[in-house]
């Protein structure tokens, strides 16, 4: 008897002495596990110190006014304060302010049509042109007229392993990638930061172009600041999908033995019926 109780208590001692093991590999993997989480990783932490001066940059890429696009949705208002009394009479609200509340769509041939000046052509325009060539025909009708002109459906579509994907909206027409994947919530741990891929539709075609977030030179690339309608992809990397895989699995292997079990308990009862 009491050498049955010694083999128990040594039998639990190496299942303790095991499991504290498992916890110690685990744990110092864990441990050498290097971040992936990688921008601009060619800017050394011995490189910038308190000590060093600032690394500047130069030659980093401009930004350019973006190109009105047919299908865009310009949100445009013109204010003034006094109206041109010379000119045929208009109608306006209290403000003395003309504004289209859903926008206006510009249409395949790059027109939009506003109430009294007619038809004007913003397609291949920066915002900056078409609101200067709209307050030219706006002074026929109004004194001193601002116009406020913008894109409203600067939309990014943000795809792949990132916190957060779906389409953005930005409020400015100067928006960058580094601006749109924090917008998204940032990329996951386990996608390629050197990898990222920007699909750009300028008409009828479509450019693809591969961009590196764990190099500085990011800022020098001429796909830096982001056009409307633009995708960026995140490619997810082998860990992901890894752990789709695993995750497949796991769940293939609950279903065969479900299905196993299902059989042997169907065959059983036909041989206990015969």
């Amino acid at each position: 008897m009491k050498f049955l109780r010694m083999s128990k208590l040594n039998r639990q001692s190496n299942y303790c002495f095991s499991l504290l093991v498992l916890l110690l590999v685990c744990a110092s993997m864990d441990s050498c596990v290097t971040p992936n989480r990688l921008y601009f990783k060619d800017l050394r932490n011995d490189t910038l110190t308190a000590k060093t001066p600032p690394y500047v940059m130069e030659h980093t890429t401009k930004f350019v006014d973006p190109k009105i696009e047919p299908n865009d949705v310009l949100a445009i208002t013109i204010q003034t304060i006094e109206q041109n009394t010379s000119n045929t009479p208009i109608t306006t609200n209290s403000s003395g302010s003309f504004n289209e509340l859903n926008g206006f769509l510009v249409d395949k041939d790059g027109y939009i049509e506003l109430s009294l000046i007619g038809k004007i052509k913003v397609g291949g325009l920066t915002t900056v042109e078409a609101r200067e060539i709209i307050k030219q025909k706006a002074d026929v009708f109004w004194n001193d007229p601002v116009v406020n002109l913008r894109i409203s459906n600067f939309d990014i579509q943000v795809l792949g392993d990132v916190a957060k994907a779906g389409i953005l909206t930005s409020p400015s027409e100067k928006i960058s990638i580094i601006d749109a994947i924090a917008m998204s919530g940032d990329i996951n741990l386990s996608a390629k930061h050197k990898n990222i891929l920007l699909v750009r539709t300028e008409g009828e075609q479509k450019t693809f172009v591969r961009l590196d977030l764990t190099n500085s030179s990011i800022f020098q690339s001429p796909y830096f600041y982001l056009k409307q309608r633009d995708l960026i992809y995140v490619e997810p990397g082998k860990s992901k999908l890894t752990e789709a895989n695993s995750v497949f699995n796991m769940y293939f292997g609950y279903f065969s033995a479900f299905v196993s079990i299902l059989t042997a308990l169907i065959a059983f009862n036909v041989v206990r019926i015969k």
